[in-house]
């Protein structure tokens, strides 16, 4: 882990699970609020934002913060790479072996080897296994 990361667990039912060779850049923003876990080999650049967390606003009588919100674990698959300045939302998980492209911003879940890209992020193409001879 590099400099100025933030790692916070919101709460008794938060935990971050963290597994071998990951690499976690400078500035990175880390919540765990139901549960965040990122598999062996990830790759994270710097200034990545994980918030599993969504306000509640429908009410325009309440404050959004009474609201309260929507939170479940987040979970990022074994060997994948995020790009500088990305930031996932409540309900993005990374398949295994994916790619998000620099910048991007991840509101639904991404498919295991696929590289994804842009505000909010799409699929870009899939990582195909290359068949030996």
């Amino acid at each position: 882990m590099k400099y100025g990361v933030y790692l916070d667990t919101e709460g008794a039912e938060g935990y971050l699970e963290v597994g071998k060779r990951v690499y976690i850049g400078a500035g990175c923003c880390l919540h765990g609020h139901q549960g965040l876990e990122i598999g062996d080999d990830c790759l994270l650049a710097q200034n990545i934002t994980i918030t599993p967390y969504s306000h509640r606003f429908d009410d325009p009588e309440k404050t959004i913060y009474s609201q309260g919100g929507f939170t479940k674990k987040v979970t990022i698959g074994r060997d994948c790479y995020l790009g500088m300045n990305v930031s996932l939302v409540y309900s993005a998980d990374i398949g295994e072996g994916s790619v998000v492209g620099a910048g991007s911003v991840v509101v639904k879940p991404v498919p295991p080897y696929t590289v994804v890209a842009g505000v909010p992020a799409k699929i870009i193409r899939k990582r195909e296994r290359k068949e030996t001879p």
